[in-house]
């Protein structure tokens, strides 16, 4: 099978999707035996020969994995070849260019306005200087994608960015068999569009899908996790790191039949075969970058605390951002500077792992840390809140780690504390405990995973659907609310529905200002003995509403796998009556359409 890896693009100081992404890649090239490994990138920053140069000396990439990059690639292309791009024809002439030019780089130019500043033109150049793609924000148009050959004329448009780079990758994976899999949560919210695709897809969730996951599993999705959430099944497979995110995932009425823990990777050599047991055990180490996320002032905090108490314990933080002249400041308002220290990025991470007894990790949200699995194969003992998502998946209490209540700061303190006054002979139980834990994190068994998944897999036959404007909304003869012992059941008659199209519909309930919604499935469906209507029953259970306090849902019906814009309205009969059960009320909107809205 040949493999493309979709990144929008590969910074020098590289975070952890990109670095998983990277060890997946070579775990493929070591253990398995793709045709071919390709990444394919977007961004128009990138300097593709001088990265992968660099990650080849580096060892991050092997020589066979071909690096591609969006702009390098339509550069190099004739005329003939930049006409297989699947565009549409031009709408009007090409604006000349206006406002005040900012030279992006060699190959990038943007002009703002004037009056705003905002940027209202971006060209993206050939070598030799010439035109290739005009991004404009015309004001009567909106905006367009206009491709130019290179003889400088205006070729084919696109009106959005998602179209013009999914004609992109359904041109340039040409391959097959081919598989795409996408790290990027940049690329996966246009990805699933692609509805004629011929490649298999993979979505790997590197991280949490709601903005605020420690409130439960029914709260907004991220700002840029949207539209991968709501066309979830087009995707072949997901893969997702633990199965706390994928119960999740399922708590919002997604099927999640294309859910896989696929979980990411530790480098080889991860678990030390014969690391030092006796340690000083009041030096903790944690592995993460200085932003506000990681919430490195609360293990700062707890050892001022643990000071307090008499307790001494040392904190060295590896890692480098933009919160370090507030963690600064703050180790140098609770005095703790003889304590805790702040070094930056260091290469001689896996010494410190190994001399030091234990790790923290207090981050709002996580995927699944790896540097917490890093430091558990060094036999470091974690010490961690319980956050969504990961620990639990990996932490046994007291057996190979603690885990504390999240964002408790004294309780964090007490766990340290307590951890300080065990024997000797537990400690070191616990750190062999906590280093045959994550052996099953290493390539070689990460590989056998992806391998089980892609044996199986096949491209979907995806339903084709409009992506820009609304279908009509589907009339209901009739429509009852019933209550249930956890919400309502709404009873939906429909004139000339197949029934078996009937039994694969989904009811879709958004919220109509936040970005949540839920889906409700399996419907019991009859129909009449005589005449042609059929009865869909939903259930809609109110726990879905718990974190959507005075929102207002909209109702819709939706095939599965269709695009998220063809979801349709539920039309309710003429003289409908709104129906209050628990604290919710069903109603028709001033436009005729099913909705529910808080009710005291």
């Amino acid at each position: 099978m040949h493999v493309y890896n979709l990144l929008w693009g590969i910074p020098k100081s590289m975070g952890g999707m990109t670095t998983a992404a990277l060890r997946r890649i070579r775990s493929f090239q070591t253990y398995g035996n793709c045709l071919s490994q390709t990444i394919l990138t977007f961004s128009p920053r990138m300097d593709t020969d001088e990265i992968r140069e660099r990650l080849v000396s580096q060892g991050k990439l092997r020589d066979e994995v071909e690096l591609v990059n969006i702009w390098q690639e339509l550069r190099g292309r004739t005329e003939d070849q930049l006409a297989t791009l699947d565009g549409e024809s031009l709408r009007d002439s090409v604006p000349a260019e206006n406002g005040e030019l900012e030279n992006i780089n060699a190959y990038y130019d943007a002009f703002r306005s004037a009056r705003t500043g905002k940027v209202i033109r971006r060209n993206y150049l050939r070598g030799d200087g010439s035109l290739l793609l005009a991004d404009i924000d015309d004001p009567d148009l909106g905006r367009r994608f206009i491709l130019h050959s290179p003889a400088g004329t205006p070729m084919t448009e696109w009106r959005r960015p998602r179209d013009f780079y999914n004609a992109w990758i359904s041109d340039i994976v040409r391959k097959d068999p081919a598989v795409v899999i996408v790290d990027d949560k940049k690329v996966s919210e246009f990805i699933h569009e692609i509805s004629d695709r011929t490649f298999s897809l993979i979505l790997f969730l590197h991280g949490s899908h709601l903005r605020h996951p420690w409130n439960g599993d029914h709260g907004q999705i991220l700002p840029y996790r949207v539209d991968t959430m709501r066309n979830f099944d087009r995707f072949d497979i997901v893969g997702v790191q633990t199965q706390q995110q994928a119960e999740a995932i399922r708590a919002m009425g997604i099927s999640g039949d294309n859910i896989k823990l696929l979980t990411g990777e530790l480098p080889a050599g991860s678990v030390i075969t014969d690391p030092p047991m006796q340690r000083c055990m009041e030096r903790a180490v944690m592995v993460a970058n200085l932003i506000d996320l990681k919430r490195i002032d609360h293990p700062i905090r707890a050892v001022a605390n643990l000071r307090d108490r008499g307790v001494n314990v040392s904190l060295t933080v590896l890692g480098e951002g933009p919160a370090r002249p507030k963690l600064e400041q703050l180790i140098d308002t609770l005095g703790v500077g003889d304590r805790v220290e702040l070094p930056g990025y260091v290469d001689d991470v896996p010494d410190r792992l190994r001399s030091a007894s234990f790790s923290t990790l207090t981050s709002a949200s996580e995927g699944l840390p790896l540097s917490v699995m890093e430091a558990m194969g060094a036999g470091c003992i974690p010490i961690v809140y319980d956050i969504t998502y990961g620990p639990r998946d990996l932490i046994e209490q007291g057996r190979n780690g603690f885990i504390t209540p999240r964002g408790v700061i004294s309780a964090l303190a007490d766990q340290i504390e307590a951890f300080l006054t065990l024997p000797p002979e537990d400690v070191e139980v616990m750190r062999r405990s906590a280093m045959a834990t994550v052996e099953r994190y290493l390539p070689d068994a990460g590989y056998r995973r992806w391998k089980a998944v892609l044996e199986e897999l096949r491209p979907a036959n995806l339903p084709d659907g409009p992506t820009t404007y609304r279908l009509p909304a589907i009339v209901a003869k009739s429509l009852t609310v019933h209550p249930t012992p956890r919400g309502s059941q709404v009873e939906i008659e429909i004139d000339q529905m197949d029934r078996s199209l009937a039994e694969s519909l989904e009811l879709i309930v958004a919220a109509r200002t936040l970005n949540t919604f839920f889906v409700c499935r399996n419907p019991r469906v009859s129909k009449r003995l005589l005449g042609r209507k059929t009865t869909m029953k939903f259930d809609v259970d109110y726990e879905s509403f718990s974190e959507s306090e005075g929102q207002t849902f909209d109702v819709y019906l939706r095939r599965p796998r269709d695009l998220w814009t063809a979801k349709r309205r539920v039309r309710t009969p003429k003289r409908y009556q709104s129906e209050k059960f628990g604290n919710r009320a069903w109603y028709s909107t001033k436009y005729g359409n099913l909705s529910i809205r808080p009710s005291p």
